[in-house]
């Protein structure tokens, strides 16, 4: 094998190891937590540090977080008016409903690059599978038929996205509820989570650097042949 060959067979390997990083969605806040484990640097944002009627212009937020969104006649704002998944206070707009509906997005901008994202999405009864969806670069994932947990008077789904590749991540995520036809949802978002990188690096990374110190040394031994 010439050294073409042999670089280019390198580099195939490391093409096939980067290949297996993908963004993986989750729908239980259990496995999100399972999943984010290893991660470092989590923090979780579940307003209830804020005064319920506290709004939020586009461009502006809390904890770290700031929200952008275009959403004609309404703002975000922080409510209490109906059950949520931790506290008394969640993330809605400054309508009848205290919620977003189906046809709103907002954008999370999380202020550093993280490799998760997570939160529950609160709705009534009459949620549909794939009405709500939270996204990231590099993929998206959308509530199931079967809520994670209940509350007061209602039901919350989790959504949660977790980037596998280290040197990779995102500093946004967007909510969006998917408009369905005529049909009409109202939700809420609390307990928005998200983490960096862990300290300690992946098997995928191990196996990048020592793939990559193996062409090295090879062509540090082909020099001295050479000579």
């Amino acid at each position: 094998m010439n050294t073409r060959q042999t670089l280019a067979a390198s580099g195939l390997a490391l093409a096939a190891i980067g290949s297996q990083a993908a963004v993986t969605g989750y729908t239980t806040k259990g496995a999100f937590d399972v999943a984010i484990a290893g991660l470092v640097g989590a923090q979780t944002v579940d307003f209830d540090s804020v005064a319920a009627g506290t709004s939020f212009a586009s461009g502006t937020g809390t904890g770290g977080l700031t929200f952008n969104y275009s959403i004609a006649g309404y703002t975000a704002q922080v409510s209490n008016t109906f059950g949520t998944t931790s506290g008394t206070n969640y993330l809605g707009l400054d309508n009848p409903d205290t919620a977003f509906y189906l046809g709103d997005s907002i954008t999370i901008d999380f202020g550093r690059v993280v490799h998760a994202a997570g939160l529950y999405l609160i709705t009534g009864s009459d949620a549909q599978a794939g009405d709500l969806e939270l996204s990231v670069a590099g993929g998206s994932v959308f509530n199931s038929a079967t809520a994670d947990t209940l509350v007061s008077d209602g039901q919350a789904f989790y959504l949660g996205l977790v980037e596998s590749d280290p040197t990779l991540g995102f500093s946004t995520a967007t909510i969006h509820g998917v408009p369905s036809g005529g049909a009409f949802l109202a939700f809420s978002a609390d307990d928005i989570t998200s983490a960096t990188v862990s300290a300690v690096p992946e098997p995928e990374t191990y196996a990048l650097m020592l793939a990559g110190l193996g062409v090295m040394a090879w062509l540090r031994r082909s020099r001295r042949h050479h000579r």
